[in-house]
C-alpha cells in the first residue's frame, strides 16, 4: 500500500511548535519592559506597527489552523481505509480538512463547520490581543538627586532686639533662595496659606516657593525642595517622564484649641488723638514660656473713631513644646473669632516618598515610615517657629489685617464645605489648616536655603518611570497560551491513537461527495461496468446518497478503488458492492483527490 510521505506526515508538528514557541515566550516577558528607543518607534508609526501585529496574527493563526485541519484530515483519510463511512460523514470531514461551509450539510453538520471555521478568525483575533504593543510603567533605579541634611546647628539670618525690632544679619542674596524666608517670600507664603482650606475630595494645588513653574498637590509636608533646583543626575539615556525619591523631615500636626486663660494681648501703646495712625502692642507669654518672656512688638491700624481692628500672633519652640498663640483688639469685630486661640505644633520625624511628575510639572508627597535622627539638634523645628512668628511681626494692620484677613478665607471655605458645624469648630479646623500650611512651605524654605546657600546635603537614590511598552495584554497571552496547550495535546493524542500515524495511506480525500457522485453517475467508465447490470435510472437522489456507505483500498496492483456498500432497503438490480478503480474516474475527479 502507498503511504504518505514521512515529510508530509510529520510537517504539522513544526507547525504546531512556532505558536506554541511564541506563546511561551510572551509568558516569560509577561513583566517585562522595553524602554530606549522602541517606544518611540511604536508611538510614532503606529500605523506599521499595527500591520505588524497583523502579519504575525495571521501567520500564528494560520500555523494552528493547518495543525488542527491536518489532524482531521490524517484521521478521515485512516478512517475511510479501515471501515464503511457515510455520504454525511464523509462529506463533513471534507469541510473540515479545508474549513469552510458546505450548506448541503444539514443540522448539527453545519453548526460544527460554522464552529471550525470561525475558530481561525478567532485564534487570530487573540494573537492579535497577545501581540500588540501597549504602553507601560517601566520603573528602574537610575541616577540620584541632592536632599537636605540638618547635622549641624541651623541658625536663623536675623534676630529679635529689645523692644521687637528685628536685626537682619544676612538675609540678602544674589538668588531666588532666601536666607530669610518669612521677609523674602512674604507675600507668596500668605498667598498659599489663603487657599490652604478646599473643598472635600479636590486636591489642593499650589506653587512651590522659589519654583513657581512647579506645582504641589495636596500637602508638601516640606519635602521635595530638590525639584525645580537641582536634576537627577542620569546613568541611563532613555527618556523618563516621572521619578521618585525619598526624603526624611518633619510631619507637623497643628492642633488648635481656645485658651480662656491666653496671656497673649493687644493693647493701644500710644495716646496721639490726631495722629492718622494708632500703636498697639502685642505682649504676654505663651503656654511654653515664662510669663511676659515674648519679645513684644507693635502693629500698626489706621487711626479712626470706627475702626479698632488688628490680629497678632506669637509662636516659639521652647521646653521642648511648639506653640503659638493668637490675640485681638477686644474693642474689634472683624478678627474676635480668633481671639484666645493656641495651636500646639508637633513635629513628627518622618520618612516621605515624593513623587514628582514631569509631565504635569506636579509634585506629590506621602508620608511612608517613622525616621529618626535626621535633626539631631533640633534646631530646624526652632527655625520654622521662629519664622512663623517673624510672618506676624511684618504683616500689615492698616486697612486690614494682612493675617486676620487670610484666616477669615480659610474660615469662610471651612463654613461651605462644613454647613453643619458649629462656629467655634469652623474657625479652629481653618486656624489649623493656614497654620500647617505656613509651616510646611517654611520647611521647604528652609530645605531649599540648607541645600543651595549652606551647602549641605546627600545624594538620594531615585526611582525613574521611563517610557515604555510591554507585549500584549496579560489575559490575552494566557489564552493563547492555553489554545497552544490544548492543541498540543491534540496532537499528542492522535499521535499516540494511530501510532504516530501508521500506514497513512497517500491517497488524500478532499470533497469526497463530489468524487462519489463522478463515479456512480459514470457506469460506463468503469472496467467492471460488464459485470454490473446497468439501472434504468442512474441518478441517485441526495437522501440515497446518506443512505450509502463507503470505503477506500488497495488493490494487489496498488490501484486505489472505491467500494460502495449498498444495503438492503435501497432498491438495486446488480451487485451489493461497487468497485471503481479510481484511474478510471474523471480527470476533475481526481484533481479533487489528489
Amino acid at each position: 500500500m502507498a503511504t504518505e510521505h514521512r515529510i508530509s506526515k510529520y510537517l504539522h508538528i513544526s507547525f504546531v511548535l512556532l505558536p506554541s514557541a511564541v506563546s511561551i515566550t510572551l509568558l516569560c516577558l509577561l513583566n517585562q519592559r522595553f524602554t530606549g528607543g522602541l517606544p518611540y518607534l511604536v508611538s510614532r508609526y503606529r500605523g506599521t506597527a499595527g500591520v505588524v501585529v497583523q502579519i504575525s496574527a495571521t501567520i500564528l493563526q494560520a500555523c494552528q489552523g493547518y495543525v488542527l485541519c491536518t489532524l482531521v484530515n490524517f484521521a478521515a483519510r485512516l478512517q475511510v481505509f479501515r471501515g464503511f463511512v457515510s455520504a454525511s460523514s464523509l462529506n463533513l470531514l471534507a469541510a473540515l480538512s479545508i474549513p469552510r461551509i458546505d450548506w448541503s450539510l444539514g443540522g448539527r453538520r453545519i453548526a460544527i463547520a460554522v464552529l471550525f471555521t470561525v475558530i481561525g478568525p478567532l485564534s487570530g483575533a487573540v494573537w492579535a490581543g497577545a501581540l500588540t504593543p501597549l504602553t507601560a510603567d517601566a520603573i528602574y533605579k537610575d541616577g540620584s538627586i541632592p536632599i537636605p541634611v540638618y547635622n549641624d546647628p541651623f541658625n536663623v539670618s536675623w534676630s529679635l532686639q529689645p523692644g521687637g525690632q528685628i536685626y537682619l544679619t544676612n538675609c540678602t542674596s544674589s538668588i531666588a533662595i532666601s536666607q530669610c524666608p518669612a521677609i523674602g517670600l512674604i507675600t507668596t507664603l500668605l498667598s498659599t496659606a489663603q487657599g490652604a482650606t478646599s473643598a472635600h475630595g479636590v486636591p489642593r494645588l499650589y506653587p512651590k516657593l522659589e519654583a513657581p513653574g512647579w506645582s504641589y498637590s495636596n500637602r508638601s509636608y516640606g519635602a521635595g525642595a530638590s525639584q525645580g533646583l537641582y536634576s537627577p543626575t542620569v546613568d541611563s539615556n532613555d527618556s523618563y517622564t516621572a521619578y521618585s525619591y525619598e526624603e526624611p523631615g518633619y510631619w507637623s500636626q497643628v492642633a488648635c484649641f481656645y485658651n480662656e486663660t491666653s496671656n497673649l494681648t493687644i493693647t493701644r501703646s500710644d495716646s496721639v488723638e490726631d495722629s492718622p495712625l494708632a500703636l498697639w502692642l502685642v505682649e504676654g507669654s505663651l503656654p511654653n514660656t515664662v510669663a511676659n518672656n515674648i519679645s513684644s512688638y507693635t502693629l500698626t491700624t489706621e487711626n479712626t473713631l470706627w475702626y479698632d481692628e488688628a490680629l497678632g500672633w506669637s509662636a516659639a519652640a521652647a521646653n521642648g513644646r511648639n506653640m503659638l498663640a493668637i490675640a485681638t483688639i477686644v474693642s474689634g469685630h472683624w478678627y474676635t473669632p480668633w481671639n484666645m486661640m493656641q495651636c500646639s505644633i508637633n513635629f513628627q520625624p518622618t520618612l516621605f516618598k515624593v513623587a514628582v511628575n514631569l509631565t504635569q510639572s506636579m509634585i506629590s508627597v506621602t508620608p511612608s515610615d517613622s525616621q529618626t535622627g535626621f535633626d539631631p539638634t533640633g534646631s530646624l523645628q526652632t527655625a520654622v517657629m521662629s519664622n512663623l512668628d517673624l510672618i506676624s511681626r511684618i504683616s500689615s494692620n492698616i486697612g486690614i489685617s494682612t493675617l486676620g484677613a487670610v484666616l477669615n478665607t480659610n474660615a469662610a471655605a471651612m463654613k461651605a464645605n462644613n454647613p453643619g458645624m458649629i462656629e467655634d469648630e469652623i474657625f479652629l479646623r481653618a486656624g489649623e489648616n493656614m497654620v500647617t500650611a505656613l509651616i510646611d512651605d517654611l520647611l521647604v524654605a528652609e530645605a531649599s536655603r540648607q541645600m543651595i546657600i549652606d551647602n549641605s546635603s546627600v545624594a538620594a537614590p531615585v526611582d525613574k518611570k521611563f517610557d515604555a511598552i510591554r507585549l500584549g495584554s496579560p489575559q490575552y497571552i494566557y489564552i493563547s497560551l492555553a489554545i497552544n496547550i490544548i492543541l498540543v495535546c491534540i496532537v499528542l493524542v492522535e499521535a499516540f491513537r494511530t501510532e504516530a500515524w501508521y500506514h497513512l495511506p497517500a491517497f488524500n480525500i478532499t470533497n469526497l461527495q463530489s468524487v462519489i457522485n463522478t463515479a456512480l453517475l459514470s457506469p460506463s467508465r468503469g472496467p467492471m461496468h460488464n459485470e454490473v447490470e446497468e439501472d434504468g435510472d442512474s441518478t441517485l437522489t441526495t437522501s440515497d446518497m446518506n443512505k450509502k456507505r463507503f470505503k477506500w483500498m488497495y488493490d494487489g496492483n496498488g490501484t486505489t478503488i472505491l467500494l460502495v456498500e449498498l444495503p438492503r432497503e435501497v432498491p438495486s438490480k446488480g451487485t451489493k458492492a461497487i468497485i471503481i478503480p479510481l484511474q478510471q474516474v474523471s480527470s476533475e475527479s481526481q484533481e479533487l483527490l489528489v
